[in-house]
């Protein structure tokens, strides 16, 4: 598979002063506008993926999640951080 098959070209339209802010940092980080862009790209979509509901971080305060053989609960990390309220 050719690297033109694996990569999309993507063209778009800046303000002025858009673009010179773009240029201005690249200068800084010592990089190309097409690294800082490519850069910027991936970490927006990385903001925006969808959010994982079943992550732990997510539960009920009272439900229990098992971690390393011991339970624990946001309740009790609560407690452990702020102590009993």
């Amino acid at each position: 598979m050719s690297e033109s098959d694996t990569r999309k070209v993507v063209q778009t339209e800046l303000e002025r002063g858009e673009y010179e802010s773009l240029v201005r940092v690249a200068k800084e980080e010592g990089k190309t506008l097409k690294q800082l862009l490519r850069e910027a790209a991936n970490e927006y979509t990385r903001r925006h993926e969808e959010i994982d509901f079943d992550d732990p971080f997510f539960k009920d305060a009272d439900e229990t999640v098992e971690t390393d053989g011991e339970k624990k609960t946001a309740k009790k990390t609560d407690e452990y951080l702020y102590g009993d309220g």
